[in-house]
């Protein structure tokens, strides 16, 4: 089977063998690798080097490998994943960017339990933040280069244009249409964007003291990504992609890992186990209020153009919790008053909270989306819906993939403001941005 697999990923991959993330190699006289050098070790070493060279030369010479600004294990995984793999095989100055600030880490307590499996400092201190970089330089003023994962165009804080400052790109989301120079650039389906790192790295995997540490990173995020590398039959988002990818990295991670005396390890894990202990950390936010639950897993997007008439400043947001549940715990007033601090805080058009969860009698698995635009004060009337609010409701409603059915919530009455229960449960934020995107662009 793994001879098999072995085979798989090597037809697949070939073509892109000879490109590495950056053509720009390190000129430094000091390795950026020393051997038995933990990955925890690897970042910390990485990290100081960038560091102080942004405040020489604003970083050139440098690639910045890094996620989406959600912050989420995929996107974390992937980029320590792919930082450390270019840097060892290509001899390139990969960093890998963590695009949260580092009180923002304990938002997703997943990904603290996965940084734990992988060895990783309990600090964090190993690991690159925005406010890191941001203490020294802004980021409209770096000179590096960046390799995107988990996402395929840069975001404008970075660049104005930073259409040729792209050299790569691995990512399963919609393809955005830029970057065209980026090589590799590798859009393809897969559940998790780590699935598509391990595959490209497959044939050239190396074999050191990190690597451990790296493949239960990478398995990590594909495990969680994919409910336990369920498939689509089994109401999963595995692809053929991420079950390939797993069994691979599976026997090369800590969790496959067998010790000296030929048994299992300690830190031996099952893939349903992992999948279970991981979830279990996703679900453990009862504990925080409700902007942090909004600002936990989000992203923001601008749709359409101000010259064509149709801007829009759209913010989503997932939450793992019913609304109804929200709503009990905080009490209407503070939820409502939540949502519109949230749209005026970052100067949205409107918000959309997308909850993912389980019904506590059922344990049924439920979606849900919630669309706010501007609350009224209490007690006042809320103004006629605008053409973009009428625009937005109407193509949510009749978007056969989502199939949005309207419900009610407490305190909905007089705002504006619109909550549906999502019937196809498999339409994620994936598939809710490109359809809000296209609603918004169709001009109102």
């Amino acid at each position: 089977m793994i001879s098999a697999v072995r085979n798989h990923l090597r037809s697949r991959i070939l073509p892109y063998l000879q490109a590495p993330l950056s053509t720009t190699t390190t000129t430094s006289s000091a390795p950026l690798l020393f051997s038995n050098m933990s990955l925890s070790q690897f970042l910390r070493n990485n990290k100081q080097a960038f560091l102080e060279d942004i405040k020489s030369n604003q970083g050139e010479g440098w690639t910045i490998v890094m996620g989406n600004e959600a912050g989420d294990l995929d996107s974390c995984a992937s980029a320590i994943g792919a930082s450390y793999l270019s840097a060892k095989l290509d001899n390139t100055r990969a960093i890998a960017l963590i695009q949260t600030s580092r009180a923002d880490l304990a938002l997703r307590p997943e990904n603290i339990l996965a940084f734990e499996f992988a060895h990783l400092d309990p600090s964090h201190t190993d690991l690159l933040t925005l406010d890191d970089v941001t203490a020294s330089i802004s980021l409209f003023d770096l000179r590096t280069s960046f390799a995107l994962v988990d996402h395929n165009r840069l975001l404008p804080k970075f660049a104005a244009d930073g259409e040729d400052r792209v050299t790569a790109i691995f990512d399963h989301h919609e393809n955005e249409g830029k970057h065209a120079k980026a090589n590799p650039k590798i859009i393809n389906t897969a559940g998790s964007c780590a699935s598509i790192v391990a595959d490209y790295y497959r044939s050239r995997f190396p074999t050191d003291e990190a690597i451990p540490d790296v493949a239960s990173l990478l398995l990590s995020a594909i495990v969680i990504d994919t409910s336990g590398l369920k498939t689509k039959e089994d109401g999963g988002k595995a692809e053929d992609a991420d079950l390939i990818a797993s069994k691979f990295l599976y026997p090369l991670s800590r969790f496959g890992s067998i010790s000296t005396t030929g048994q299992a390890s300690t830190e031996s894990k099952t893939i349903p186990d992992l999948s279970e202990v991981l979830s279990d950390a996703k679900l453990a936010v009862s504990h925080l209020p409700g902007r942090d639950l909004l600002r936990r897993d989000y992203k923001e997007y601008e749709f359409g153009s101000e010259s064509a008439g149709n801007f829009a400043r759209v913010g989503l947001s997932t939450v793992p919790m019913g609304l109804e549940d929200w709503i009990e715990r905080d009490g209407a007033t503070k939820f409502w008053a939540d949502q519109a601090q949230w749209v005026k805080e970052r100067g949205l058009t409107f918000s959309a909270t997308l909850t993912t969860f389980r019904s506590k009698k059922k344990q049924k698995h439920k979606r849900e989306m919630l669309v706010v635009f501007s609350s009224v004060k209490d007690g006042a009337v809320a103004d006629a819906p605008t053409g973009l609010e009428k625009k937005l409701y109407g193509g949510i409603e009749s978007n056969e993939e989502l199939d949005a059915e309207q419900m009610d919530l407490e305190g909905i009455e007089g705002r504006r403001a619109r909550a549906w229960e999502q019937k196809n449960k498999k339409a994620t934020r994936k598939q809710v941005a490109p359809a809000i995107k296209a609603i918004v662009e169709g001009g109102w």
